[in-house]
């Protein structure tokens, strides 16, 4: 077996494409792409999969928000990885691909040529570069014409097609929204999700011939998963309304207010800092403008006039936050923080006194 790969495949050999569906998991909520190499006559049954990575590495965290944290390709046992995904109920789809021996066989060099040291690893990119690009790009490589970009589930901006996989976790759509920058609201010109992929090799043919010659149903998720009443943003709603009322206490709107100025700081570091272009130009910044932090230290009589320039500074940063989002899921997603927000100013804005409010 360990010199099969030295070896050019035999005229039964296929190549298919396995697409995995979501799972329960942050990780898996966008689902699988894999790519699977049968050969029959030398005992190859492989699956190769570019969306590994290591939990161990030093500042993993740290390094997935900036943007160079290294994933790697490695390749398993076809019913091994197959029953890895069935034990977490996640759906498996193989769509056999339709190519001559020549196409077949770049692909099984350029897989094995992947596996070098030097080449097995790749700084991941949430759009550009991931487990699906990757595949798409060698799919591709061997092709006439690329794979059809233009099919259901992928003709709307970026944010659009990855707030699907997001809707029934609220406060993951939220927070993922409130984090991606201009770029998500591109219109989709890649098959960067599993599905859509899937979706685009079906419509794709080659030399008036469907690119895929068959597609099976290896396992169906059993489970669909429910949105829970808790992570809803009607629940999220209810919250901002509490908070809205409790801010008549200092601690709590000083809090507040502290809390989104760190969060503006936050989201201004990333979008400096960060190799993702997705979180870059991020007008969440004028949602949570750093400037609030200032608002705890200027509630005396004595900066009156500074509070109520700052306040006005935060409510046009509030109107240009949502003009700039009007056509975008971030603001719908975040309308309770902003309405929250909003309020408070207005609250503080209009006070008779403003040392009466404060106290």
């Amino acid at each position: 077996m360990a010199n099969t790969v030295n070896n050019p495949l035999s005229p039964r050999a296929e190549i298919s494409i396995l697409t995995c569906g979501v799972g329960d998991e942050l990780y898996s909520l966008y689902g699988h792409t894999a790519i699977r190499v049968s050969d029959p006559l030398q005992g190859i049954d492989r699956v190769y999969n570019y969306g590994l990575f290591d939990f161990a590495t030093d500042n993993f965290y740290v390094k997935f928000i900036k943007g160079d944290l290294l994933y790697f390709v490695d390749y398993d046992n076809y019913e091994r990885f197959v029953r890895a995904y069935i034990y977490d109920d996640r759906s498996v789809y193989e769509q056999v691909l339709q190519l001559s021996s020549s196409q077949k066989e770049k692909i099984w060099q350029k897989l094995n040529l992947s596996m070098e040291k030097e080449n097995r690893e790749y700084v991941y990119r949430f759009v550009d570069q991931n487990c699906t690009t990757k595949v798409v790009d060698l799919v591709n490589d061997v092709l006439e014409t690329p794979v059809v970009v233009d099919v259901e589930g992928n003709r709307s901006t970026y944010r659009s097609v990855y707030s699907k996989y997001q809707e029934n976790n609220y406060f993951v759509n939220l927070g993922i929204n409130l984090a991606f920058g201009a770029k998500m609201d591109h219109k989709s010109a890649l098959l960067s999700l599993p599905i859509n992929f899937m979706n685009g090799l079906a419509e794709t043919t080659e030399n008036g011939v469907p690119l895929v010659s068959k597609t099976t149903v290896l396992y169906e998720r059993k489970e669909v998963p429910v949105q829970t009443w808790w992570n809803t943003p009607w629940f999220f709603s209810v919250l901002m309304l509490i908070l809205v009322f409790a801010m008549r206490n200092s601690v709590v709107r000083n809090t507040f207010f502290i809390v989104l100025g760190l969060l503006g700081l936050f989201f201004i570091a990333v979008g400096s800092f960060s190799f993702h272009e997705e979180l870059m130009n991020n007008n969440t910044v004028f949602l949570f403008n750093p400037l609030f932090i200032l608002i705890p230290f200027w509630s005396s009589e004595k900066y009156r006039t500074k509070l109520n320039l700052l306040i006005s500074l935060l409510l046009m940063s509030l109107v240009l936050f949502v003009g700039l989002n009007l056509k975008s899921e971030k603001l719908i997603l975040s309308l309770p923080l902003l309405l929250t927000i909003l309020l408070s100013l207005l609250f503080l804005k209009k006070a008779k006194r403003v040392k009466r409010f404060m106290r």
